[in-house]
């Protein structure tokens, strides 16, 4: 329905895009830095609403079936705004202590609100971790890595994983498969195949979510659980809400990627996916959620 009232607020989740495009109420890119702020204010509310979706979903942060130990570590990788880790700070005795790490700070919290027992850290996970860390952690936490990895970059997160973690301690990994997907709606189902086909070539290959179990086992994990579920009530809605948001950022990277040889391409998909946006409430758009807890079989020497 088109808005006629003076409602000074965004009614549907396209008002929020318009804001973050390179044309705003201020005028083209006369204040470009203003429109890259929104954008980066968009980009840490999606974050902030997958925790939440998760949370509503899981019906836990940590695990119930890890152990808790007094002056127990955790860490986090990708740790984005931090949500997981602060949760947990609610939740935990202040002498477990919790890291949070990123490959950039710009989305980590202000130092001054952060509890005593949390600190977060610039780290590459894609890389060995300094030597001073190793075998440091009882719990490693990640979530959401589908779209920052390639299927040769999967061993080297996961070597640096085995390396933080203690003999027998546990990973809990929580992550979209963006292959086995729920689309319902006009133009929704036309718009993943084609989206699909950009991302081949683009070389992003989403399949590897669906084989970690098994890959996990062969870097000498036991499986304690592997979930692949489907979202359910209010939360299709909040799914496709946060889906359509990482698909545009999504789209900005492939542009940087392959901007030059598929300019219309791509212009083609960001309409149809703004087209998405203007009917949101009207169609599903899920991935579907995959969750992992294993325990390293390494034995302690």
């Amino acid at each position: 329905m088109t808005q006629t009232d003076d409602y000074v607020l965004g009614r549907g989740i396209a008002d929020s895009i318009r804001l973050a495009s390179p044309v705003s109420v201020l005028g083209s890119t006369k204040y470009p830095n203003f429109n890259m702020a929104i954008a980066l204010i968009l980009v840490i509310t999606r974050l902030d609403a997958q925790h939440l979706l998760w949370k509503l979903y899981r019906g836990h942060d940590l695990h119930p079936l890890i152990p808790m130990t007094d002056g127990m570590k955790i860490a986090e990788l990708g740790t984005g705004t931090a949500s997981w880790i602060f949760g947990l700070a609610r939740q935990l005795p202040p002498t477990v202590e919790l890291h949070g790490f990123d490959i950039c700070d710009h989305q980590f919290p202000v130092k001054n609100l952060r509890p005593q027992n949390v600190s977060l850290r610039v780290l590459d996970s894609l890389v060995d971790p300094p030597a001073s860390m190793c075998g440091q952690y009882d719990v490693v936490h990640l979530r959401m890595w589908a779209s920052n990895l390639r299927e040769n970059t999967i061993s080297a997160l996961v070597r640096h994983i085995k390396c933080l973690l203690k003999p027998g301690r546990y990973i809990q990994w929580e992550e979209a498969d963006l292959v086995h997907q729920r689309v319902q709606g006009e133009g929704a189902a036309s718009f993943e195949q084609n989206i699909n086909d950009l991302f081949k070539k683009a070389n992003l290959d989403y399949r590897w979510v669906s084989e970690l179990p098994s890959f996990l086992e062969t870097e000498k994990f036991k499986i304690i659980e592997s979930d692949t579920g489907v979202f359910e009530h209010e939360l299709v809605q909040l799914c496709t809400n946060t889906y359509l948001l990482a698909l545009r950022e999504i789209l900005q990277g492939i542009k940087k990627i392959l901007g030059q040889d598929l300019p219309l391409v791509i212009a083609e998909q960001e309409l149809a996916l703004y087209r998405l946006f203007l009917q949101n409430t009207r169609v599903v758009y899920n991935w579907s959620p995959v969750a992992l807890l294993a325990q390293s079989q390494e034995v302690e020497v």
